[in-house]
């Protein structure tokens, strides 16, 4: 059944209070528990986990509204709000645990931050360390006025050498800004001047920005350009020269190209001086951009970490299909955190899945190692990513 408008605004509202309070953190007590199956307690352990941090943000978002409108909109509020428990969780230690006829219990004391995430360095932290700290790198080619041309280091204007500084502004404002918030960069004076890099177009498609971005161990790359503009005016009647910037942005997950957050802001500046006035309005519009990049990265990573995450497994080595099907097998119903694998091709000895994921892909890859596929084959891991894995078969 479908919300009502009422309820809808009312949702709203809350999320949108929420960030108000963000520096809230309250210490819960709560208890998980989870079904054994086929004998399986850690995975039953886990869900006992997941559940009782599930139920502490339940209670401390409890807190905040009253009983009454949580009876009403209880079911909405818990599809939106409960459903990111593992984001707003801070820290927690495990009290108790125990089995009892056929069910793991757990229980927890967790501190519960209830608020905007980006905006809390504690909680950000975690969720960073929990993705497995990425790393970033920024491909943003840029032109100031003044210039006849785009400048970027990866190629091209920059000759294959980066940049100074001052021809860099929007890429060093990102920086700065999302460095503040605790984001890793791959640093681009150890990457340029190297064949290897060298792409002669200033603005990138996405596949050329992957390239550049396989030759780092970058797991983020944040892609786009920026350009300033004179305004051919002067501000109210003084002889300060006006300048606009437009920059635009997006962020891709370099394990399988999905772009997960864009931007694409304007920005304004004055300045007795054109270029001077130029490369604020770039760096005014570089800030606006990170703000919104982090928004959004940071929902969709908190998303993924308190539900499922899609995982690209590439598998060499598939002699036959029974291969296949004793590898999908295993994974579907031996392998903690796996919900569901899909078989995209077989081609030629290789074979692409997609799983999906709850927890982290260097667990899952050091799990599969441990396992017995029965003489069928031994599995290696090759290489291991955030959002993707790539094994081989041995017979």
């Amino acid at each position: 059944m479908k919300p009502s408008v009422a309820t809808s605004c009312f949702l709203a509202l809350v999320l949108l209070a929420l960030p108000a309070r963000a520096g809230d953190v309250q210490e819960i007590e709560a208890k998980g528990e989870a079904a054994i199956m086929q004998g399986d307690k850690a995975m039953a352990r886990d869900k006992a986990i997941d559940d009782a941090l599930r139920k502490a943000v339940e209670s401390a978002v409890g807190t905040m509204i009253s009983s009454e409108t949580i009876t009403e909109n209880y079911q909405l509020l818990s599809d939106r709000i409960y459903s990111h428990s593992d984001g707003y969780v801070q820290k927690y230690r495990i009290t108790d645990e125990r089995e009892e006829d056929g069910v793991y219990i757990v229980e927890v004391k967790a501190k519960v931050g209830i608020g905007s995430i980006q905006n809390d360095l504690q909680s950000l932290k975690l969720l960073m360390q929990r993705k497995d700290m990425p790393r970033v790198l920024i491909l943003v080619a840029e032109q100031n006025i003044g210039s006849g041309k785009m400048s970027y280091w990866w190629g091209g204007h920059s000759g294959g050498h980066v940049l100074a500084e001052d021809m860099r502004i929007v890429e060093s404002t990102i920086m700065d800004i999302m460095r503040e918030k605790g984001f890793t960069f791959v640093d681009p004076e150890t990457l340029s001047g190297t064949k290897k890099v060298s792409v002669p177009v200033a603005l990138l498609t996405d596949k050329q920005a992957m390239r550049v971005a396989r030759t780092t161990d970058a797991e983020l790359i944040i892609v786009g350009k920026a350009v300033a503009r004179d305004l051919g005016q002067t501000w109210e009647g003084t002889r300060y020269k006006t300048a606009s910037a437009e920059v635009s942005v997006r962020a891709i997950n370099t394990s399988n190209g999905e772009v997960i957050a864009s931007a694409s802001v304007p920005g304004q500046a004055w300045n007795i001086n054109t270029t001077a006035a130029g490369s604020q309005a770039l760096r005014n519009a570089g800030k606006a951009a990170a703000e919104k990049l982090i928004e959004q990265i940071t929902a969709k990573w908190v998303a993924e970490t308190s539900s499922t995450t899609r995982v690209r497994v590439i598998v060499s080595g598939v002699k036959n299909s029974r291969m296949l099907k004793k590898l999908t097998g295993v994974l579907s119903g031996q392998v903690r955190g796996v919900k569901s694998v899909y078989t995209r091709r077989m081609k030629a000895g290789e074979a692409e899945l997609e799983i999906m994921l709850a927890g982290k892909t260097r667990d899952l890859a050091a799990e599969l190692e441990a396992k017995d596929f029965g003489g069928v084959f031994k599995l290696e891991v090759e290489s291991v990513r955030a959002s993707s894995l790539r094994l081989k078969l041995l017979p």
